[in-house]
């Protein structure tokens, strides 16, 4: 219906015409399409009132709930850009949650905060740390004094901007306008061939790109969708399972992390009704925003494909925020596919090899696909130079939908974009026209004469007993030539049951990959840190990890 919105406001416009709805999972509200426009003209007119126009930038602030909807498409309403500021799952403390936020909105200069829920306290205690900044309560709207008319944006209007964490860096907010945003979302929506028979069931947080863009995906088709809160998800991952069947669920997607969640859920959700197929209408199962491990793709159709699951739904990807989301999908109806390589040859301009899967060096890779519609991809050498299909390098992009470059920040945008094309930080190879994923540029390691990514080192110490549900995050130490390796255990560090543990993934580490430079630091349970949206903080956790080495006595065991 609405494939030929060209802007936000038309996509809104459209909306008018739906027989379709959103429905939030935890409140058990149902917001329907048709009533979207008219729920955020009054929020629109009550930000055009404050000030807030063409030029500026409206955060939002609040969970997953009715009122982010509506705040989105009012806020775009206006003619500014909007950004979703992000909430971890459960806010214990507004005051250094806002203090993480501040980064974000002195580097993208907000003026005006949409707040609800939680999000209000949080606001509260930025307004208190951001003179100037002015709080709107969705929950407490004043009347609007005139009705005032949706900004007419073009596609050149910036709709979105989406900035990343700032956790350990200066924020960056990848601008999108209305027309790069709208282009991926319909490229995405081309090449997934969404229809009205479509459902989408959703936990990831809407201030993530790929909550987002996905939901926009629905409303632009449209179809119905479920949405649950990330806490939700981490607490109770089989109610997500259960409502997938009950709804007939089409359309899943997160971090590869939460279909592990999944996968441990099955049994929990669905016990022995494998017979009755509960999720025969699952059909896509979008798995990106971190690498792909080949362990969750087997495990996937291990434990679904009884349960009515197609191997084909496992639908690894890969994308970023400056593409509006999506760079690469698999082919429809395709398995996924992997490659068994020898890690040695995964090195900058060089051609991969195939190796034997019991070789000692052999890694095992995933395709994520294709090119989305519009979507042009090479592979360079570091010093930009293309490469030919099946040498590994550089993932550089190029299309309508990827960013013009990020708010305010004219350095970073130059030495992101490179004569049109964007620079990914990404290493990766094309193999018949398909994308494989081999790691971030500036985490590969070279250890006597190797070559070494932390998912290699991660995919091994998992496993080893001890290590508390397999959490554990590795990075590179470049200037020591080593891999960190910090995982959680129920058992303390510097004990003798600590120590076994540390020796256990030491020479796991060493057997699987003849590694022997790895330093073990183990944590209690449950304290890795995660982003708003689940993943590790993998920066972070690198910087403290490799602090805290650098600060103890050479001769002092690593626990």
């Amino acid at each position: 219906m609405a494939e030929t919105a060209r802007t936000l406001i038309e996509l809104l416009d459209s909306l008018h015409r739906s027989d379709f709805a959103v429905t939030f999972v935890d409140s058990n509200i149902t917001l329907a399409h048709r009533d979207l426009p008219s729920s955020a003209h009054p929020v629109m007119c009550a930000l055009r009132e404050a000030g807030a126009g063409e030029g500026d930038v409206v955060g939002l602030l609040m969970p997953t709930c009715p009122q982010w909807l509506v705040g989105f498409f009012a806020a775009v309403g206006t003619g500014a850009a909007v950004t979703a500021l992000p909430l971890p799952p459960l806010v214990l403390d507004p005051a250094a949650v806002a203090g993480h936020l501040a980064q974000i909105v002195r580097a993208g200069g907000l003026e005006h905060i949409l707040a609800a829920g939680i999000g209000l306290k949080v606001a509260a205690e930025l307004a208190a740390q951001v003179p100037g900044l002015r709080v709107i309560d969705m929950d407490r709207l004043p009347a609007a004094a005139e009705n005032l008319d949706w900004f007419p944006a073009d596609q050149d209007t910036v709709a979105v901007v989406q900035f990343s964490s700032g956790s350990t860096s200066r924020p960056k907010g990848v601008r999108l306008t209305h027309g790069q945003f709208m282009t991926g979302v319909s490229a995405i929506n081309t090449h997934i061939s969404t229809t009205a028979d479509d459902v989408l069931v959703q936990w990831v947080p809407l201030f993530h790109d790929m909550g987002l863009v996905s939901l926009m995906c629905s409303l632009l088709t449209p179809n119905n969708a479920h949405l649950f809160s990330a806490l939700t998800f981490i607490k109770d991952p089989a109610a997500v399972l259960r409502r997938t069947a009950e709804v007939g669920g089409t359309i899943t997607n997160g971090p590869n992390f939460s279909f592990d969640k999944l996968i441990s859920a099955a049994d929990e959700a669905f016990g022995s009704q494998s017979v009755d197929r509960p999720l025969a209408r699952w059909r896509l199962a979008l798995n990106g925003a971190e690498p792909v491990r080949p362990h969750t793709v087997r495990q996937f159709a291990r434990t679904f494909g009884p349960l009515g699951v197609p191997e084909s739904t496992m639908f690894p990807c890969y994308g970023m925020a400056e593409a509006t989301l999506a760079v690469t999908l698999p082919r429809a109806g395709t398995v996924p596919r992997m490659l068994t390589v020898d890690r040695n040859d995964l090195v900058p301009g060089r051609p991969y090899r195939l190796a034997a899967p019991d070789s000692p060096n052999a890694r095992d890779l995933v395709s994520v696909g294709v090119p989305v519609p519009g979507m042009a991809l090479r592979i360079t050498g570091l010093d930009g130079t293309q490469l030919p299909d099946g040498h590994v390098g550089e993932i550089r992009i190029q299309g309508p939908a990827v960013t013009s470059g990020y708010l305010r920040d004219d350095e970073v945008t130059a030495a992101a974009i490179e004569d049109g094309w964007l620079r990914t930080g990404d290493l990766g190879l094309l193999e018949n026209g398909e994308l494989i994923i081999v790691g971030r540029v500036k985490e590969m390691i070279i250890v006597g004469g190797r070559n070494f990514f932390p998912d290699d080192v991660e995919e091994t110490a998992r496993r080893v007993s001890g290590v508390y549900k397999g959490h554990c995050v590795a990075v590179a130490d470049s200037d020591a030539e080593r891999i960190i390796v910090v995982a959680e255990s129920d058992h303390e560090a510097e004990t003798p049951e600590g120590d076994a543990v540390v020796a256990d993934i030491s020479s796991a580490v060493s057997r699987a990959l003849a590694l022997s430079a790895v330093s073990v630091l183990l944590v209690p349970a449950r304290t890795l840190p995660r982003t708003t949206s689940g993943k590790w903080q993998r920066t972070l956790v690198a910087e403290l990890a490799r602090a805290y080495l650098s600060s103890r006595i050479p001769s002092t065991p690593v626990a």
